[in-house]
């Protein structure tokens, strides 16, 4: 009998990169909550100029896996969303051409589905069955999936289709080598995480080779505090390498003495800017990637002071920016009108339909969550806060407007996955999960596009969105255009029938059941429309639907000073409102 192998301990992630990586291999990124940034600039580095390419799967490209486009060295890539979320959830120009497969061919897939691939191809599974996805324009780039028709337990829940509804077969996904930052391994080399923990070990175990892996620390004992655990035996060589996850954050491990550290805002803005002029790009890869000298010099090039200020360890946060008495007073603008009547609308829907849990997208859509579970805690109820990538009853922290920091985490009252969160509360959570969703397109039928420009550009794609909409009530927050209310989309990112409202900056669109057209249901017209203005003219004038306005239709009142103190307390720089 041959002897279990010991990981291979390797001093740098370049030197993992070179021993381990060849071109032509499927190579998954793991996305945890801390994601393996320095082994991914490492392989941009090795393999960039060398003309060595890879099949690449990631539930995002962003932040450091930019790297790899600016290196060439991406053959094709397996996606559920592709842009920046720092300072906004926004386009990246990078990959504008994508649905014309420029500067690489890709697949695109949802937060689940994705998930779901892995999760068949860790379990040895030649498929996954998916409730995800039918009725959307996903996936994108492979052959058309097939459909598979099952019967409905919950025939009374919202948007349910009553006679039946369809589920669709994903194929395994099976990478050969999957990138993976951990907080800590141990004297065997098991790797030890902490949560919320994203994908958790399923893109690990899914790697027919196994895992490459950078780690913060290494430890005699598994620490007490891990939520996951990945076996030794799955991982190929391993290297210890501090700030790992950088420019992302990584949540602390107390029992390994990993600290943790935040995600660096500066940084990952910077990077989004100079993606924008391919001349500031190629200066940036220089910069950080390739004139670095490795990880080391990476890190010296940051410098001590930078670092530390990151570091969770022994410090209170303090709000990036403190709202002035001036400000605190001050009207309220457009944008924040549309949030404050945005969260009137998700608490009273919570009020009148009982969701106990409340999942928000990036965006508009989570500021405005966020405000509403304040107001809803001012009368005595307390829904729960998720994020898709497995925060579960969070307390957001006033001044950190970012929806996945780690400052977020230290204040949750369970750590799980992505699986637990869009697998458990949503698509098997009998409709107990409201769902609130941005969109760059919403349409008459409440279908939902972050996809395609009107053009035929790429947007961001769907992330964990059409998990959302194709399971649980949702409300979309949308500024209101006739380009951002179409009559129909072009472009199909989530389905509509469980869409039950959609907010813009002049009131709430409503309706009872998903096949039914929306009426003008509360009328809140914004400091900066005409007061002479009707609501049926505004709605000819700002959308391209034609709805029925309610009658009577009610009038909200203006934004209350508390309701505009909360908000700004929630976010103080101004990013969202």
């Amino acid at each position: 009998m041959t002897a279990p192998r010991s990981p291979e301990i390797l001093a740098d992630p370049d030197e993992l990169c070179r021993r381990h990586l060849i071109p032509g291999m499927r190579v998954h990124i793991a996305s945890t909550m801390s994601r393996p940034n320095a082994l991914v600039l490492a392989l941009a580095r090795v393999f960039g100029g060398s003309g060595g390419r890879f099949e690449f799967s990631v539930n995002a490209l962003h932040a450091g896996v930019h790297a790899l486009t600016m290196a060439g060295v991406v053959e094709r890539a397996v996606i559920g969303f592709a842009g920046d979320t720092i300072p906004t959830s926004r386009p990246n120009r990078l990959y504008a051409r994508l649905p014309e497969g420029d500067p690489f061919p890709v697949e695109e897939w949802s937060l689940l589905s994705l998930l779901q691939r892995l999760i068949a191809g860790a379990t040895g599974a030649p498929a996954a069955v998916s409730t995800s996805l039918h009725g959307s324009d996903l996936p994108q780039g492979h052959p058309p999936l097939v459909t598979v028709p099952y019967g409905t337990e919950h025939g009374t829940e919202y948007g349910a289709e009553k006679d039946g509804a369809a589920a669709v077969l994903l194929p395994a996904l099976r990478p050969d080598m999957t990138l993976l930052h951990a907080q800590c391994a141990d004297e065997r080399g098991n790797l030890y995480l902490s949560g919320p923990v994203g994908e958790g070990w399923w893109g690990a175990l899914a790697a027919r080779h196994g895992v490459l892996a950078t780690v913060e620390t290494r430890c005699a004992e598994p620490p007490a505090d891990a939520v996951c655990q990945i076996p030794a035996e799955r991982v190929r060589a391993l290297a210890v390498c501090p700030y790992g996850a950088h420019p992302q954050g990584l949540s602390p491990m107390r029992g390994a003495k990993a600290a943790g550290y935040l995600d660096d805002y500066a940084f990952l803005a910077d990077l989004a800017d100079a993606c924008a002029e391919p001349a500031d790009a190629n200066a940036w890869f220089h910069r950080w990637v390739t004139d670095a000298g490795g990880h080391d010099g990476y890190l010296a090039r940051l410098g001590d002071p930078r670092l530390a200020q990151l570091s969770l360890a022994s410090r209170a946060f303090e709000p990036t920016r403190q709202i002035r008495t001036a400000e605190s007073v001050a009207p309220p603008g457009d944008r924040e009108h549309h949030l404050v009547l945005a969260a009137r609308t998700i608490a009273r829907t919570i009020r009148t339909r009982g969701h106990r849990t409340v999942l928000a997208g990036i965006g508009a859509a989570h500021v405005a969550s966020w405000l509403a579970a304040r107001m809803l805690r001012d009368e005595g109820i307390e829904p729960q806060l998720v994020n898709e990538l497995g925060m579960v009853d969070f307390a957001p922290q006033d001044g950190d407007s970012f929806l996945f920091s780690q400052r977020h985490v230290l204040d949750c009252r369970q750590y799980a996955g992505s699986w637990d969160v869009l697998g458990g509360l949503v698509a098997g959570g009998a409709a107990r999960t409201l769902g609130v969703l941005s969109a760059a397109q919403v349409d008459q039928q409440g279908r939902i596009n972050t996809s395609r420009t009107v053009g035929g550009r790429f947007l961001v794609g769907s992330g964990g969105a059409n998990d959302v909409a194709s399971h649980v009530e949702t409300i979309v927050v949308a500024p209101a255009s006739p380009l951002r209310y179409p009559d129909a989309v072009g472009f199909v990112t989530s389905p509509g029938h469980h869409v039950s409202r959609v907010v813009a900056e002049f009131g709430s669109f409503e309706r009872a059941e998903g096949a039914e057209p929306f009426t003008l249901a509360t009328w809140a017209p914004p400091p900066t429309l005409d007061a002479t203005t009707s609501p049926a003219e505004t709605v000819l004038a700002r959308t391209g639907w034609q709805v029925k306005i309610a009658d009577p239709l009610p009038h909200e009142e203006p934004p209350t000073a508390g309701e505009l103190a909360m908000l700004r307390s929630i976010d103080p720089e101004g990013i969202y409102r």
